[in-house]
């Protein structure tokens, strides 16, 4: 999915603020969720996919999310807060690497879904 110039263009300044001002106007509530998983450092990459950790953990990859907002909600027609986050997260090195394999760990995913 690629961002609106606006949104690349704030995220490569380097100013939270100009950053937060862009994903609020492009993306509304989604882009100021987006905005705190990044200011909380909520995104995190792993060797096979990117995962933002929200009320669960969020498998994002590529234009997809295994959230509900993004199953239900939007019908897979429109960016989560999730995706955006990690799209954000690619241009600005702004997440936190696991080297690891997320699917490695099965258990705990099945845990944190009960």
């Amino acid at each position: 999915m690629p961002l609106p110039s606006e949104v690349e263009k704030a995220a490569k300044s380097g100013s939270e603020y100009e950053l937060y001002k862009a994903l609020l106007l492009n993306f509304g509530k989604r882009g100021d969720k987006a905005f705190e998983y990044l200011k909380d450092k909520r995104v995190k990459r792993y060797k096979d996919f990117f995962v933002v950790v929200g009320k669960e953990e969020y498998i994002v990859e590529g234009n997809f999310c295994t959230c509900p907002d993004f199953l239900v909600n939007l019908k897979g027609k429109s960016p989560c807060a999730h995706i955006i986050a990690v799209e954000v997260a690619k241009i600005t090195g702004n997440y936190d690497r696991v080297d690891a394999y997320y699917v490695d760990y099965p258990d705990d995913i099945l845990k944190k879904k009960k």
